[in-house]
């Protein structure tokens, strides 16, 4: 199985985009995204880390004139992370964000911090988006080695090739001291008479004026008595350092890193709420993401996954007492290697955080080695700060990586169901310790990788369904033992969820539509909910116990259970659907009503104008949901606690 990479580890939080409803109406209460006037700089950050500051005025209005062509919809999206963050710096030291999805089969979508909805561009406007991000990424003005202007910033990069500049910047400087010793280096340089073939530079770096950027290769290692410069465009011509000049970038690039274990900053922003940064990294050297949030004893606990360097990674546990500004790590571990077998885990299992009782958390414990680790199934003691292994080496490592894709929490009995991407399912007894353990068994959909589930687990633990993709959905208990087939429909729509269960777990059901536009309400890569126009009834064993279908033969109507009264009562949604837009996906939901549908006895009850509101609702258990209070926000480069009221 392939490894997940760094995009991979941002699909884990945010679901994959492929397509959006709702397109197509102009953007009218925000018109005007930003004032052209006041526009100081744009500066662009690509997927991979690298960051270009534009302050042309052309290529600012090229950028303006794009984006207020755009059409406006408030539709919400389902997206991975974008190929491009863009920051407008106003003068008035405020700023505006932007997230671009132009790359690839990306529609050529953009979304404004601070607005709902989004924004799409026309083909053309998206093609010349790309074309002002790619071509400003390569834009170094680098004729010669004069340096007369006054360098605010120099970016490092590990160099690829000679001619052009590695776009994923290694490391920023912007204190004087270490600008003044890069801009000597470079003055004091002499030519290498000749033409020279060399081998691949070890940097690039680029230095950074007003108003021009100059990048040049730099070939220089630990054990360099003179270093050596070439300007990207002109690589046949170098230049050598003096050994001064080397020994000094030597001491800048070679000195021991400044991140010696995970730590925060913390201090107040302007509107008073807490503002969380990791010690000893430069802004352009990690990524943060954030998981699941507990609140205990009046502290909040929270999980997160800091990424840096080249491929090193910490999962932490964090806490937060609101009547202090301090950020403390209560619990982290680092792997440093991709190779690790443990890769995939690291990267996506550091989202699990269930309160336990009122003094205890429970959490992955990764204990990852040079080459592998363990994982343990964990408590942390909010009073003593103690960790305890509830089940020590639980996860058995096996020659493929693995991570874990599901897990669901039964409180009032103290059970943790778990299911690995590879198969493994596990239910935990916290109780009793009476497990149920069924290794390599029930593997994830092997092409859903980010929303789409195979198994669906009954609210009792007692029984699930697995789709093996063999066309047959089966019916297990919780030993694994197999009670009964059944078929899916074929050639038509069945949702992604494609078997959902009453709160009681004594009856699921399945919903089905003939395979038409007019029955998609949401999709993305791999999650499908449709307008069904049938639903099947079963018990927990997997036995049939009937279906109801739409009424009439209108092509529009739907039908959808949306709540029980109790465990044989359903509250059934009666509906219309219409196209909104004739060439894309996405349904106009009119003419809804409810009624109460007592499925053992197949009765057909009153009708509401609204469900009950003493039935409980049904969800959808889509992949990928926050478990987020929202008192907590991790952006990719800080962590904000909001300001308690």
């Amino acid at each position: 199985m392939k490894k997940l990479n760094l995009l991979a580890l941002l699909a884990v939080i945010s679901i994959i985009f492929v397509g959006c409803a709702n397109t197509g109406s102009k953007d009218k209460a925000n018109k005007k995204l930003i004032d052209l006037s006041s526009v100081d700089s744009i500066t662009i950050h690509n997927d991979s880390g690298g960051l270009i500051t534009i302050t042309d005025q052309k290529l600012i209005e090229r950028f303006n004139k794009a984006i207020h062509t755009a059409e406006y919809d408030n539709a919400k999206l389902d997206i991975a992370a974008p190929d491009y963050e863009v920051t407008v710096e106003l003068k008035s030291k405020e700023n505006e964000k932007f997230s671009f999805w132009i790359m690839g089969n990306n529609n050529g979508l953009f979304t404004k911090s601070g607005v709902n909805g989004h924004y799409k561009l026309s083909e053309t406007d998206k093609a010349a988006l790309l074309t002002l991000f790619q071509s400003t990424e390569q834009q170094v003005e680098s004729d010669n080695l004069k340096l007369d202007e006054t360098i605010k910033r120099i970016t490092l990069a590990n160099a690829l090739a000679h001619g052009s500049v590695n776009a994923n910047i290694k490391d920023e400087y912007t204190d004087h001291e270490t600008i003044d010793t890069f801009v000597r280096a470079i003055r004091t340089a002499e030519q290498i008479p000749g033409n020279l073939n060399t081998a691949t530079p070890n940097y690039d770096i680029v230095l950074i004026s007003d108003n021009n950027k100059y990048a040049f290769h730099l070939w220089i290692n630990e054990t360099s008595e003179q270093g050596m410069l070439m300007n990207v465009n002109k690589t046949d011509t170098g230049y050598t350092l003096t050994k001064e000049s080397t020994a000094e970038l030597k001491k800048i690039l070679f000195s021991e890193a400044k991140f010696n274990g995970l730590e925060f900053n913390t201090e107040r922003n302007s509107i008073g709420d807490l503002v969380a940064k990791p010690v000893g990294l430069s802004e352009n050297n990690y990524l943060l993401n954030g998981g699941a949030v507990v609140e205990l004893q009046g502290i909040s606990y929270h999980t997160i996954h800091l990424f840096y360097g080249d491929h090193n990674a910490v999962n932490a546990l964090l806490a937060h007492d609101p009547a202090t500004d301090e950020v403390k790590v209560k619990w982290s571990d680092e792997l440093n290697d991709s190779n690790n077998l443990w890769n995939n885990a690291f990267m996506s299992n550091y989202n699990m955080l269930i309160p336990l009782d009122e003094d205890h958390l429970l959490f992955l414990e990764s204990d990852v080695t040079k080459k592998a680790g363990q994982y343990h199934l964990s408590s942390y003691n909010v009073l003593t700060g103690k960790i305890e292994r509830l089940r020590e080496n639980f996860w058995p490592l096996s020659d493929d990586y693995d991570y874990i894709y599901k897990f669901q929490w039964k409180a009032d009995e103290q059970k943790l169901f778990m299911q690995s991407y590879l198969g493994n399912v596990w239910i935990f007894d916290l109780k009793t310790g009476k497990d149920d353990v069924h290794l390599l068994k029930y593997r994830v959909i092997p092409h859903s990788t980010t929303g789409a589930p195979s198994l669906f687990l009954s609210p009792t633990f007692k029984r699930f369904v697995h789709d093996d993709e063999s066309g047959e959905l089966t019916f297990y208990d919780n030993k694994g033992v197999s009670l009964r087939t059944v078929p899916l429909p074929q050639e038509q729509y069945v949702p992604s969820e494609k078997i959902k269960w009453n709160p009681a777990g004594t009856i699921a059901w399945m919903d089905s539509a003939e395979i038409n536009e007019n029955r998609i309400l949401d999709i993305d890569i791999d999650y499908l909910k449709i307008a069904a126009q049938k639903i099947n009834f079963y018990n927990q064993d997997g036995h049939s116990i009937g279906s109801i279908k739409t009424e009439g033969n209108h092509e529009d109507t739907a039908i959808e259970v949306v709540g029980w009264m109790d465990a044989n009562v359903a509250v059934i949604k009666s509906y219309t659907v219409e196209l909104i837009h004739k060439d894309n996906v996405g349904l106009n939901v009119k003419d809804v009503s409810y009624y109460l549908y007592d499925v053992k006895k197949k009765q057909k009850g009153a009708s509401f104008s609204s469900i009950p509101s003493s039935a409980t609702v049904t969800t959808d258990l889509r992949m990928g949901d926050a478990d987020n209070t929202g008192k907590i926000t991790v952006s990719f480069k800080e962590i904000t606690y909001k300001k308690e009221k």
